[in-house]
């Protein structure tokens, strides 16, 4: 299945043991600066991730603060945090993320609202506070290190 909308991917198509991707039905921008990326996600209406495991997903999380629809694996992580804030597929499942993403290019009404709540639930991750509890887990592992050991 291919989408009726256009698919960027920003990023490299090759990862540092060889293993690499080929694309069928989406364009390959390489890798861009991050202020490039930050200007296609202001401007995607719909965003998506295929991740098989993620600690967080910042990427997301800056795509949520613009206002995009969400289109993320079903993987715990990204299940917690988006709930009822974005579509879900099976990570290695093509068919479904095309779908899905039929379904928000069909669906206007749906994608603004599924916008609207990745927006609201970004607001619950302030920058600020990410960095503050990076900063307290550093210090606390810089602890860890210069404690004497035995």
């Amino acid at each position: 299945a291919v989408s009726r909308w256009p698919i960027l991917l920003a990023g490299p198509l090759r990862g540092p043991n060889g293993e690499s991707v080929a694309l069928h039905h989406a364009r390959s921008l390489g890798e861009v600066s991050a202020g490039a990326v930050r200007e296609l996600m202001a401007s995607a209406a719909i965003f998506v991730s295929s991740a098989v495991y993620e600690p967080f997903g910042l990427a997301v999380l800056e795509a949520a603060a613009t206002g995009a629809a969400l289109v993320l694996s079903d993987i715990p992580t990204f299940r917690e945090l988006w709930h009822d804030a974005a579509l879900f597929a099976p990570p290695d499942d093509a068919r479904a993320f095309t779908a899905a993403i039929e379904r928000l290019t069909d669906d206007a009404a749906l994608r603004h609202s599924l916008g609207a709540r990745a927006r609201d639930r970004a607001r619950e991750f302030p920058f600020q506070r990410q960095v503050d509890q990076v900063q307290h887990v550093y210090e606390i592992a810089r602890q860890h290190a210069a404690a004497p050991v035995g």
